[in-house]
C-alpha cells in the first residue's frame, strides 16, 4: 500500500492539472475554490480523502483488493460509487459528496464544507471494509 502522504500529494498535483487543463474557466467551476484534498486517512485499510475542487467535492478511496461497491451509503443516503484511473494516482473510486460548489463563497468555506464530510465519509468505507478486513487471514493465526 502506497503511503498516505505521497497518494495524497498524487491526488493534488494530478487534479490541481486537470483543472489547469480542462476546468479553468469553465462556467460550471467556481474560480473563488482551490484544488485541495481534506483529512487523508487510511480507515481499515483503505487510503481515503476528501477531494475539494472548483467543480465538485468527492471522497475519493483506494481499496487496496480493488473491490469496488455499486454504492456507498454516506450519512444515511446512498451514493453511487464511480472508478476511474489517473497518472500517477492509479485507480481509484470515488463518490459525490457534493454535486455542485458553485455558490462557495471562499476556499475556507469550502474546505470547512470538505471537514464536515470527511468523517462522514470515513465511517461510511469502515462499514464497508469491516467484513473484508475481518475475513482476511491474518499473518499471526496462519502456520508456516
Amino acid at each position: 500500500m502506497r503511503d498516505i502522504q505521497e497518494l495524497s500529494a498524487a491526488v493534488l498535483a494530478s487534479f490541481t492539472r486537470v483543472h489547469r487543463e480542462v476546468f479553468l474557466g469553465d462556467p460550471a467551476a467556481n474560480p473563488r475554490l482551490p484544488v485541495d484534498v481534506i483529512e487523508p486517512l487510511v480507515v481499515e485499510d483503505v487510503p481515503t480523502m476528501v477531494l475539494l475542487t472548483p467543480w465538485t467535492l468527492n471522497g475519493l478511496f483506494f481499496p487496496p483488493d480493488g473491490v469496488a461497491p455499486d454504492q456507498l451509503t454516506v450519512a444515511g443516503r446512498a451514493r453511487p460509487v464511480f472508478a476511474a484511473e489517473l497518472e500517477p494516482v492509479g485507480r481509484y473510486l470515488s463518490v459525490n459528496l457534493v454535486p455542485d460548489v458553485r455558490g462557495l463563497p471562499s476556499p475556507e468555506r469550502g474546505r470547512t464544507l470538505a471537514q464536515a464530510c470527511a468523517a462522514p465519509f470515513q465511517e461510511a468505507v469502515r462499514q464497508l471494509r469491516k467484513p473484508a478486513v475481518a475475513a482476511a487471514p491474518s499473518a499471526a493465526g496462519q502456520v508456516g
